[in-house]
């Protein structure tokens, strides 16, 4: 076994083995890169799609992931508040839209949205995709099939739900639902006809093989879209005192997830600031999309300077449609 080959597989849409993942982390980091770099322009080419993210209804959450702010189960200080209102979110999604960014997602707090409310995000979807050139994404919970069916026939095109973590390490992290909770809920998004997108937050305490495991699972579904997240600790949950990660671990993290999901769109979400001095870079090993803006509870960057970024580093702006 060697890189080489190994790149050769995977650009022949052979997907790669466990055996085959764990063998990358002994890579020397320059050599991976540039693996990830080939694979990356073979299957993308230069483009680096931007999305941005609405907190559609924020805190009371009754779920104790965490690393989540939005929890009920910790004190932390954040701002709870209601549904946003259709009106509301289209105006939000123009102001992305007029500034270039491609995809719009709606985000919620809570195990899952009510029917009622569920509703009442369709009718946002619909207003906004049927006069906004914006793509309609969401990340509402763990809804059931009709659900996703009713928001897939008024203009939601992808569903966000991350796994987070491998399946071994998932109950360390989350106790009130499951790691098949959350695959079953995707499975059904699929099922609806919309396009998936789940991905992890790295840095809560899991091994370098979990990493690897949890990519496996995404590629064994089949999602089109994979948000990798840096831990950014938050006072008040049970993983404020995690240490960083290190800038070789999380580069060589991306570059492996590349290699495993070669035809997903790479995102990297939160924990950017943490990471301002090198998550440019980032490009060369597999990142290839970004949220723009401030994330749910964190700062983030504004959509300018994401911009002047992708262009910096001699990438072009643009939408990558599920089909590439």
């Amino acid at each position: 076994m060697n890189l080489t080959e190994i790149n050769e597989k995977v650009l022949n849409g052979i997907r790669l083995s466990r055996d085959e993942g764990l063998f990358l982390l002994g890579i020397p980091l320059s050599e991976l890169r540039d693996s990830a770099t080939k694979i990356t322009k073979y299957f993308f080419h230069d483009k680096v799609e931007l999305c941005c993210i609405s907190a559609g209804k924020c805190g009371k959450c009754s779920e104790d992931c965490k690393f989540c702010a939005q929890s009920s189960h910790y004190e932390t200080k954040i701002e709870i508040s209601k549904l946003k209102t259709a009106e509301e979110f289209f105006a939000e999604a123009k102001y992305n839209s007029d500034r270039g960014v491609h995809r719009f997602s709606i985000v919620t707090s809570g195990v899952r949205l009510s029917k009622h409310e569920v509703r009442e995000v369709a009718k946002a979807y619909k207003l906004i995709s049927e006069n906004l050139p914006i793509k309609c994404c969401g990340s509402l919970g763990l809804l059931d099939y009709e659900d996703f069916l009713l928001l897939a026939q008024n203009g939601l095109s992808r569903i966000h739900d991350n796994l987070e973590t491998s399946r071994r390490y998932f109950p360390q992290i989350c106790t009130t639902h499951t790691f098949d909770d959350k695959v079953r809920s995707l499975l059904f998004a699929k099922k609806a006809g919309l396009s998936l997108c789940s991905g992890c937050i790295i840095g809560m305490g899991e091994e370098e093989y979990d990493r690897i495991d949890l990519a496996l699972s995404l590629a064994e579904i089949g999602v089109d879209s994979v948000p990798i997240n840096i831990l950014n600790p938050i006072k008040g949950t049970p993983l404020e005192n995690r240490p960083h990660l290190s800038e070789e671990e999380i580069k060589r993290c991306i570059a492996i997830f590349r290699h495993i999901l070669p035809k997903a769109v790479l995102r990297l979400a939160g924990g950017r600031t943490l990471i301002r001095k090198f998550y440019s870079e980032l490009y060369d090993f597999g990142i290839n999309a970004e949220i723009t803006g401030d994330m749910l509870t964190t700062s983030g960057f504004s959509i300018e300077n994401d911009v002047s970024n992708i262009i910096a580093a001699k990438r072009i702006v643009g939408i990558i449609d599920e089909q590439h």
